[in-house]
């Protein structure tokens, strides 16, 4: 901008110079009032050269001020773009960054599942020798087993076969419990049978402990009245009833246990007759009879036990297992075993009657006894 205006000044001053001189040269040449008259005109002139000097000054100034305006304007927008393009830049950056550590982190995820690929593969393959070991093993057990315990296998299936040929029978013993009662109940627990027990009341409450040792090694029991008298049961079916019902409460007194199995004394023929029936029946009171009678209350009955067999082989098991009639008394104790080592020999399996068990009585309608039945007790 110096230099300009330097050069500006310079020019104008040669300008100057030359005026002047047209000046003087005019001023030789004219009269004394021209003169005056030029001087004027020349003052005017300078000023108006000054004036102009001064308009060209301000002209090239603001010439100058723009132009750096424009300079600066230029610069600004580059600086902008420089700016603009360094935050994409770092976007760029960023983007690229992020990628990478996506990149990184897949990469790790994928070492990990294939790290848990090769471990499910040796766990795998662990099982499989195991479960190939224990087969192994199973298979060997099994053959040395077979090879070990063939005597076993033929025990097995002989008892299967003595399963299937098996004859279910039923013991019974009326009128106690009496001081023999614990003897029969030790022979019963050796040979691992049951029995039912037909009970008299005042022989329940003489011997308690009796009653209870039934009831816990786990035979049936049964009601049997209280006076085993036929003109006092039998008077009336009312007096029958009355009979078992007392029964009834002093068994589930002394044991907690409540049965509706009964058995009348002598059994029920002759003496019960419908009308007896229809009372006991109405009042959920089961009827028990027999069809083998042991005769062991007799004394003149030696050997109960040949007659037990003699009729357990002429008996129709068809039309009902065994119900063998014996009583609670000293002289059945001793030959019961000799009765029992029969029944096992040849395949009976004893059982107890309860509550669930179809009933069995006599079907003799015309008043009469079964075998020797007129002497059962």
């Amino acid at each position: 901008m110096k230099k300009i205006k330097v050069i500006v000044f310079c020019i104008l001053a040669i300008l100057l110079v030359l005026v002047m001189a047209e000046k003087n040269r005019i001023l030789s040449s004219d009269t004394a009032p021209k003169q005056m008259e030029e001087d004027t005109m020349t003052s005017k002139h300078d000023e108006v050269q000054i004036e102009g000097i001064n308009n060209a000054e301000n002209t090239t100034e603001n010439k100058s001020a723009e132009n750096t305006k424009e300079e600066n304007e230029d610069v600004k927008p580059t600086e902008e773009n420089q700016k603009e393009k360094t935050a994409e830049e770092k976007q760029d950056e960023q983007i690229t960054k992020d990628k990478q550590e996506e990149k990184t982190i897949e990469d790790k995820q994928n070492e990990k599942t294939t790290e848990n690929k090769q471990d499910e593969k040796v766990t795998e393959e662990k099982q499989e020798d195991k479960t190939t070991n224990d087969t192994k093993q199973e298979e060997k057990v099994t053959e040395d087993k077979a090879v070990e315990k063939p005597a076993e296998t033929n025990k097995s299936n002989n008892a299967t076969e003595n399963k299937k040929n098996e004859k279910t029978v039923y013991l019974t013993f009326d009128d106690g419990p009496t001081a023999s009662s614990l003897e029969i109940l030790d022979i019963l627990d050796k040979y691992k049978v049951k029995a039912t027990f037909f009970m008299l009341e005042p022989e329940m409450k003489a011997f308690p402990d009796a009653v209870k040792r039934t009831v816990k090694d786990g035979h049936g029991v049964g009601l049997h009245g209280v006076t085993h008298d036929v003109s006092k049961f039998y008077q009336s079916p009312e007096s029958a009833l009355k009979e078992m019902q007392t029964a009834q409460e002093t068994l589930l007194s002394i044991t907690g246990v409540k049965t509706n199995l009964i058995r009348t004394p002598y059994g029920s023929i002759p003496y019960l007759t419908d009308s007896f029936r229809k009372v006991l029946r109405d009042n959920k009171f089961i009827l028990w009879d027999w069809n083998v009678d042991s005769d062991d209350w007799s004394a003149s009955n030696k050997n109960y036990v040949q007659d037990v067999i003699d009729q357990l082989k002429t008996l129709d098991p068809s039309k009902h297992a065994p119900i063998i009639l014996m009583h609670d008394r000293s002289g059945t104790v001793a030959q019961l075993p000799e009765l029992l080592n029969y029944l096992q020999k040849n395949n009976y399996q004893t059982e107890i009657i309860d509550n669930e068990l179809e009933s069995y009585s006599f079907e003799c309608h015309d008043r009469c006894y079964p075998h020797n039945s007129s002497k059962a007790q």
